[in-house]
C-alpha cells in the first residue's frame, strides 16, 4: 500500500512540475505581447513632452505674475502642442483624457468674459503639474503636495472635533481645492482605480460639509481611510493596514465572534485532514511538509 501511495505522490509531483513549466512557457510567450502593448516612449516623444512642459511652465509663470494676456497666448501654444504628441508608453487613456480636459477647461477659464484670477491660477497650476508629471514620471512635482494634504486633513479633524461648522467647511474647501489641482497629475501618474477611490472619499467629505445635520463624526471616521489612499498614491511605504471596526461598547462579544470564526476554520481544516486517507497520516508526509 505504501509503495502504491509513493507512486501516486511521484505522479502528482510530476503533473505539478509539468503544469509549472507550461505556465512559465505561457508567461514567456506573453512577454513580447506586453511589450508591444506598452512600448517605451521614443526620443522624439520625450523631446516633445519636454517642450510641452517648458511651454506650460512659461504659461504658469505669466499667470502668477498677473500677465493674463500673455498667459492666455502661451496656453494656446500648450493646447497646440498637446495634439502633436503620441502618448503610447507615457500615460494611460485616463491620463491623456485628464490632460486634455485640464487644457480645455483652462482655455474656458481664460476666455471667459468674467475672468476670475483665482480660477485662472488653479487652471494654470493643474496644467503645469500635469505636464511635469508626463516629463518627470519618476519624481513629479506633485509629490511635494503630500505634506500640504496631511496638514489639510489635520485641519479637518481638528475643526470636526471642535464642531465649528465654519472652520470645518473652510478646511474641507481648502482640501478639496488642493485635490482638484492635483487631480489631472494623479490620473497621469497613478492607477485610475485608486484615483477614483480618492474622488469618492472627497465627494463624501464635501457633501458632509454642506450638511448641517451632524456632519462631523462620519468624516472623522473616514479620515484614516483617506490618509491610507493618499499614502498609497504618494508611494509612502509605511502605510498602516486597517483592521475591521470594533464596537467599543461590547469588545468581549467582538473578541468571541472573531475567535469563533478562527476556531471554525481550524476545525474544518482538521476534519478534512482526518477524512483524508481514512484518517491515516504517514510520518513521511509530515517530514515532507
Amino acid at each position: 500500500m505504501l509503495f502504491k501511495r509513493a507512486w501516486k505522490g511521484i505522479g502528482l509531483m510530476l503533473v505539478m512540475f509539468l503544469c509549472i513549466q507550461l505556465l512559465a512557457g505561457c508567461s514567456r510567450m506573453d512577454k513580447p505581447k506586453q511589450e508591444a502593448i506598452d512600448p517605451k516612449p521614443s526620443t522624439e516623444q520625450l523631446q516633445r513632452v519636454d517642450l510641452l512642459n517648458q511651454t506650460a511652465d512659461e504659461m504658469y509663470k505669466k499667470v502668477m505674475q498677473g500677465d493674463i494676456t500673455g498667459g492666455r497666448a502661451v496656453l494656446q501654444q500648450v493646447s497646440d502642442l498637446v495634439t502633436t504628441i503620441r502618448y503610447e508608453g507615457l500615460t494611460t487613456l485616463e491620463g491623456l483624457n485628464a490632460l486634455t480636459e485640464a487644457v480645455t477647461q483652462g482655455k474656458r477659464v481664460f476666455n471667459a468674459v468674467g475672468f476670475k484670477p483665482d480660477e485662472g491660477q488653479v487652471a494654470a497650476a493643474q496644467i503645469r503639474l500635469a505636464t511635469d508629471a508626463l516629463s518627470h514620471p519618476e519624481q513629479p512635482m506633485w509629490l511635494q503636495y503630500y505634506k500640504l494634504l496631511q496638514e489639510d486633513l489635520n485641519g479637518i479633524e481638528q475643526a470636526a472635533k471642535s464642531e465649528k461648522l465654519s472652520d470645518f467647511q473652510k478646511s474641507v474647501g481648502v482640501f478639496e481645492r488642493h485635490i482638484s489641482i492635483l487631480h489631472p497629475s494623479l490620473l497621469i501618474s497613478r492607477d485610475p482605480t485608486d484615483v477614483e477611490k480618492l474622488d469618492s472619499l472627497v465627494t463624501f467629505v464635501s457633501g458632509q460639509a454642506r450638511s448641517e445635520k451632524s456632519p462631523y463624526q462620519p468624516v472623522v471616521n473616514l479620515l484614516p481611510t483617506i490618509h491610507q489612499i493618499i499614502d498609497k498614491l504618494f508611494l509612502k511605504k509605511d502605510t498602516t493596514a486597517f483592521l475591521p471596526v470594533v464596537d467599543d461598547k461590547n469588545p468581549i462579544l467582538w473578541t468571541l465572534a472573531i475567535g469563533s470564526v478562527i476556531l471554525t476554520a481550524l476545525g474544518f481544516a482538521g476534519w478534512r485532514l482526518a477524512k483524508k486517507d481514512n484518517g491515516m497520516v504517514l510520518v513521511r508526509k509530515k517530514e515532507e511538509r
